[in-house]
C-alpha cells in the first residue's frame, strides 16, 4: 500500500529508540507459550537477553550482542502499515532466502515489533525512546516569496477512477473509453459520461498571491444574474473566461518545498494533525494534488 506523510511520521516515531527482546515463541509448541527472553537458550546455553536493536531517525539500525562484543550496523524502512524491514549484514548466520527475509521483516504486534528465526518468533520491546526531530508546523512558518516556480495553471493529467476492478489514477483517454463502454452496454446514462468526466473540465491555478483556485465551466443556462447572486452570498469566488472558482486554498514555500492547505480536518487517535501537504511532482513532471487523488499538469 501507499504511505502517506502521516503514516511514515508515525511510523517513525514509534520505532525509533532501542528494543530489546522479550520473550520467544516457539511455533513447534503445543501452546505457543511466552517464553521469557532469558529462559529461552540455544544450543550453546546463551539467551537473547544481550541483543539490542537501536533505530535511529535516519533510518539506521544498530544490532548489538553484548555477551559475544558484536555491533552490526544496517539499515530499515517502513514497508506498510504495521511492517517494517531491515537489514542484519550478518548479525545471524542465516543464509540468503526465506529464511533470512522472514528474519529482516518486523510485524507490529500488540505494541511490540516481531521476527522469526526458523520456527521461533522473537518479540521486541521499547526500552528507550530514540531521538525524533520535531517537524515545525507549516501553517504557522513563513513563507519564501522569492519562490514562484510553481505559480501557474494547471490542467487535469489524471484522476482515480473505478476501470476493471481497479481504482487508480487514469488519464482521460482511459475514462472515456470506459465510459463510453459502458453506455454501449447500457449500464449508465448520457448524462452519466458527461459527470464523469466532469473532473477533467477542472483548471487549478496557483496564483502570485499564494492563492489556489479550482476553475469549472458555468454550467448552460446559468445567467449572469444568478452568477452575481451567488458571488455576492459567497458561493462562488471567482469568475472569469466562462468559468467560475467555487474554493479558494492557500499555498505557501518553506526550505525549498510547496506545500498547501488541503482545508481537512484531520485526527488520529484524538491527536489532531496538520491540514497542509507537501506538492509534490512524480517521474514525469506531473504535480500530485488532492491527497493522490489527481496529478495536474501545468499549461
Amino acid at each position: 500500500m501507499t504511505l502517506d506523510r502521516n503514516d511514515l511520521r508515525r511510523g517513525l516515531e514509534f520505532i525509533v529508540g532501542e528494543w530489546r527482546p522479550e520473550y520467544v515463541v516457539n511455533a513447534f509448541s503445543d501452546d505457543l507459550a511466552h517464553i521469557p527472553a532469558g529462559e529461552f537458550k540455544t544450543e550453546d546455553g546463551r539467551d537473547f537477553t544481550a541483543i539490542l536493536f537501536d533505530f535511529t531517525e535516519d533510518h539506521s539500525v544498530v544490532l548489538r550482542d553484548s555477551s559475544q562484543g558484536i555491533e552490526i550496523r544496517g539499515s530499515w524502512e517502513q514497508t506498510d502499515i504495521f511492517e517494517y524491514h531491515y537489514t542484519m549484514n550478518g548479525f545471524f548466520d542465516l543464509p540468503d532466502g526465506a529464511l533470512r527475509e522472514n528474519a529482516e521483516k518486523l510485524i507490529v504486534q500488540d505494541g511490540r515489533l516481531v521476527f522469526s528465526i526458523g520456527f521461533l518468533a522473537v518479540a521486541l520491546h521499547k526500552t528507550a525512546e530514540g531521538n525524533v526531530t520535531e517537524q515545525p508546523d507549516i501553517s504557522k512558518v513563513d513563507g519564501d516569496p522569492s519562490l514562484t516556480d510553481i505559480v501557474g495553471v494547471y490542467e487535469v493529467a489524471q484522476t482515480k477512477a473505478f476501470i476493471d476492478g481497479e481504482f487508480k489514477l487514469f488519464d482521460r483517454n482511459a475514462v472515456s473509453k470506459d465510459l463510453e463502454k459502458r453506455l454501449s452496454a447500457g449500464e449508465i446514462e448520457e448524462d452519466e459520461v458527461r459527470e464523469g468526466l466532469r473532473g477533467f473540465e477542472m483548471l487549478i491555478e496557483f496564483t502570485a498571491d499564494h492563492k489556489i483556485l479550482t476553475w469549472m465551466p458555468i454550467p448552460d443556462g446559468v445567467s449572469g444574474d444568478e452568477i452575481n447572486a451567488a458571488i455576492e452570498a459567497g458561493e462562488v469566488k471567482s469568475v472569469k473566461d466562462g468559468l467560475f472558482a467555487l474554493e479558494e486554498k492557500e499555498w505557501k514555500a518553506v526550505d525549498g518545498k510547496y506545500y498547501y492547505d488541503t482545508g481537512e480536518h484531520r485526527e488520529t487517535f484524538g491527536e489532531v494533525q496538520s491540514s497542509w501537504d507537501e506538492l509534490t511532482c512524480d517521474g514525469e513532471g506531473l504535480l500530485n494534488y488532492a491527497s493522490g487523488l489527481m496529478k495536474l499538469k501545468k499549461v
